[in-house]
């Protein structure tokens, strides 16, 4: 759609009275690849084409998505409706920014399937247990264009790309799972990466979840690895630090910038623009520059995630934080790459001063309540710590506590930062995060277990 045309479609929506117009054009292909049973099963191709129509009178709003002309001209019939109350001046809008990414096109086929070929062979060969090896690579490329009623006019072209490994290990009737992933926002050289090491403790993992012992549940010291163990902060308080619940008092922190909320230890933020990393993009998705934003800062609370809607309430400056699956979403405020920022205690000195506790090396996913903080998470692979030493490997445990607990009884920070890639579920879709944390002590929390102490 031209810049003509658009310009004339956003003077029609604003014609309703609405003192907000936007237009998200979007161009989406995906290529998975899936590898089971020593062989490549299959390829799927997807294309996605649409536009997403968004109106707002103050807070309300209303939201139309479509993928084809025909559904266009329906949706303007009802815009035409509509009662109007203002004749909205002529919207004119800017000079296209457009922002490129690095690498616009798929790897050949053939280069992937001899990479899942040899990386097959490769694990198989690692250990005799290994019953079974999954893989699968997603490629994406995504071209998105936004215009709104105040002349943005912003294109950008991104691409995705993650691998995921995931082994079965089996001894007569003992079985365990062990995974890894990497995803990166660019498709160039994703398979060139090292992955010795991860794959080394993968298949450790997976041994020595074969023969875990059941976890007994207590309130204990618990240390979180690096990498993915920060899935606990990005739902228990990420979620928390987003306009769409802080603006409307949805939220453990909503009403909190300036307090003290965590431990000192504690400096949390958000970075979109961090290069190649999974959730990085150079804008969001209202056409705003995304940006490294400060959440806690030393323990205190000093920002929020926002987006144009629900920052009329907060009344904050736009942190390039709004973002949607695709045009089928409306955008709201989501957190792109979010850490905890890395400090210098030494791991071996909080392993040393746990008489007893738990070692969360992995974790899996979870649920928290972002209006009380309640959370509960569960470990994938997990360690019981005596006497200052990491011993057994246990199974069944999970984490269970507060937001504001937790974040006031971490204690010791290290400064081997990790990143782990997922994806996240929310009011506007799933999308691309990453998630990083160096590894942590946390001085005290509800360990469930499959055996009660």
């Amino acid at each position: 759609m031209g810049k003509e045309k658009l310009e004339q479609l956003l003077n029609k929506m604003c014609s309703t009275g609405a003192d907000f117009a936007e237009v998200y054009l979007e161009d989406t292909k995906t290529k998975v690849f899936t590898y089971l049973d020593n062989k490549l099963q299959k390829i799927d191709n997807k294309l996605d084409k649409g536009i997403g129509l968004r109106i707002a009178k103050d807070n309300e709003v209303y939201y139309a998505a479509i993928n084809n002309n025909n559904s266009l001209d329906v949706v303007l019939d009802l815009i035409s409706n509509l009662d109007s109350k203002v004749l909205y001046k002529d919207i004119k809008l800017d000079d296209m920014k457009i922002y490129k990414s690095i690498n616009n096109e798929f790897l050949d086929d053939n280069l992937v399937k001899d990479y899942m070929n040899k990386l097959n062979h490769k694990i198989r060969l690692m250990d005799k247990r290994i019953d079974q090896v999954s893989l699968s690579f997603t490629e994406i490329l995504k071209d998105i264009t936004v215009s709104n009623h105040t002349g943005l006019y912003n294109n950008e072209s991104r691409c995705y790309a993650r691998f995921y490994i995931s082994v079965t290990f089996k001894d007569n009737d003992l079985v365990s799972t062990s995974s890894y992933n990497w995803g990166r926002s660019t498709i160039k050289d994703i398979l060139n990466r090292n992955i010795d090491k991860n794959l080394e403790d993968l298949v450790k993992y997976g041994i020595d979840k074969l023969y875990a012992k059941n976890c007994v549940g207590k309130k204990m010291p618990v240390i979180l690895g690096p990498g993915f163990g920060a899935v606990i902060f990005h739902e228990a308080c990420g979620h928390a630090m987003e306009a769409n619940a802080t603006a409307r008092n949805r939220s453990v922190l909503s009403n909190m910038i300036g307090k003290k909320i965590a431990s000192n230890k504690v400096t949390i933020i958000d970075d979109g623009t961090i290069p190649n990393l999974w959730g990085t993009t150079v804008i969001d998705d209202e056409g705003y520059n995304t940006k490294k934003n400060y959440l806690i800062k030393d323990g205190i609370l000093v920002n929020y995630l926002n987006d144009t809607i629900n920052n009329r309430l907060l009344k904050m400056n736009l942190t390039g934080s709004s973002r949607r699956e695709s045009y089928y979403y409306p955008p709201v405020s989501r957190m792109n790459n979010t850490y905890l920022e890395p400090k210098d205690d030494s791991i071996d000195d909080m392993i040393k001063s746990i008489k007893y506790g738990l070692y969360a090396k992995e974790m899996n996913g979870g649920s928290v309540n972002p209006e009380t903080g309640d959370f509960n998470f569960g470990v994938a692979t997990a360690y019981m710590i005596r006497d200052g030493k990491v011993c057994e490997c246990v199974k069944g445990a999970s984490l269970i506590g507060n937001t504001l607990d937790i974040l006031n009884k971490i204690e010791m920070v290290s400064n081997d930062l990790e990143f782990g890639a997922g994806m996240c579920g929310a009011a506007s879709g799933m999308v691309p995060v990453t998630i990083g944390e160096p590894t942590i002590k946390v001085s005290e929390i509800l360990v469930g277990g499959i055996k009660n102490d």
